[in-house]
């Protein structure tokens, strides 16, 4: 199960630039980072947290998770805010650059001080294609990696054939997350699942714990006898909705199961919506089928439980398909999350 540490910061005033600052070191202390490592994420956070105040950014917020990518293991740092976004982001991104009423000082020391970078910002006023609505899509979001350094000669050796990003956010006021995720890299193939546990809080979380521990003991079975085994071992629980995606690079195939609400979709190469049984894992499955559908570089892999709104559109982000998956998952979840329920994004982009 991908283990969903995200700790949330506000950034409103002053202070809460040093939370936010402290928060990321003592994340990146318990993932092991070393105290020059972890003095560099701190710097870095605290750019992007002061650019909120220096620019009057609406709703920024930091958000710091721990992540694992095979063998790997790193700090995600993420940024977002809903404006008032950067009119020219490659200029903002240059040393010494300060727009008055833009956000960009800092950027480029981030860029500089983490392994991994990307940026996505539409200004209020900008020239890019309307993204519908007039407010949606506004601000800029900022996505950035460190990987402990004694894992790097590995990660540069095997570059990723799918790249994966995920968001995820409790219904508000809650302490149990009932969405629950599993990621496996195996014989070359990627298998990847979104939980949604019935209902919220303690239960929904057990239910998703006991499908992701099904996940972990059969990712190797066939789809069909998985769908079956987590079935049999769900049924003293709530029972949960579930998507599965098996991903066979080589193969240049995708295979697909869900049972419930879990929404999934392709875009890009070849834009298609796998279709879902109706039903719950544990308590109510009469029938599923696993479709085959191609994979090749391009594909988009999107999934997300039922605290996303099934009215997301890309086509109203220009350029976003082509950004990194972690700024996909957040800008989904952070324009159509739901507050009264757990949302989770989960993008997969095929790299190669």
């Amino acid at each position: 199960m991908a283990k969903l540490k995200s700790l949330t910061i506000e950034v409103r005033e002053w202070s809460e630039v040093a939370a936010a600052r402290r928060t990321a070191a003592r994340l990146a202390q318990d993932i092991g980072f070393s105290k020059k490592e972890i003095a560099e994420i701190s710097i870095a956070v605290s750019e992007l947290a002061e650019n909120f105040i220096k620019h009057k950014a609406v709703c920024g917020k930091i958000i710091c998770s721990h992540v694992e990518e095979g063998h790997m293991s790193g700090i995600q740092i993420v940024s977002e805010d809903r404006g008032p976004g950067i009119a020219d982001v490659g200029r903002a991104l240059r040393d010494g650059y300060s727009g008055g009423n833009t956000l960009g000082i800092g950027l480029g020391a981030v860029k500089r001080l983490m392994d991994e970078f990307d940026i996505s910002s539409k200004a209020k006023r900008s020239t890019a294609a309307s993204y519908g609505n007039d407010k949606e899509g506004i601000g800029t979001v900022v996505a950035a990696r460190k990987w402990l350094a004694a894992q790097q000669s590995g990660r540069q050796a095997a570059k990723p054939a799918t790249r994966f990003g995920y968001m995820c956010r409790l219904k508000k006021g809650e302490k149990h997350n009932g969405d629950g995720l599993f990621f496996r890299h195996f014989n070359g193939k990627d298998l990847i699942a979104v939980i949604n546990g019935i209902g919220h809080g303690l239960y929904a979380e057990e239910a998703a714990g006991k499908a992701c521990q099904c996940l972990s003991e059969n990712f190797g079975k066939p789809l069909e006898v998985i769908i079956t085994e987590m079935h049999d071992s769900l049924r003293k629980t709530r029972g949960a909705a579930v998507s599965i995606a098996l991903i066979d690079k080589a193969a240049g195939r995708l295979d697909y199961v869900g049972i419930g609400n879990v929404l999934t979709r392709v875009f890009e190469a070849a834009p298609l919506s796998p279709a879902n049984y109706n039903g719950i894992v544990g308590a109510s499955l009469q029938k599923f089928k696993v479709f085959t559908y191609p994979w090749s570089k391009g594909n988009v892999l999107v999934m997300t439980s039922d605290g996303i709104s099934e009215k997301y559109d890309l086509d109203r982000y220009p350029g976003l398909i082509g950004k990194d998956p972690v700024i996909i998952a957040d800008i989904i979840l952070r324009d159509y999350g739901r507050d009264h329920d757990d949302a989770t994004v989960v993008v997969g982009k095929a790299m190669i």
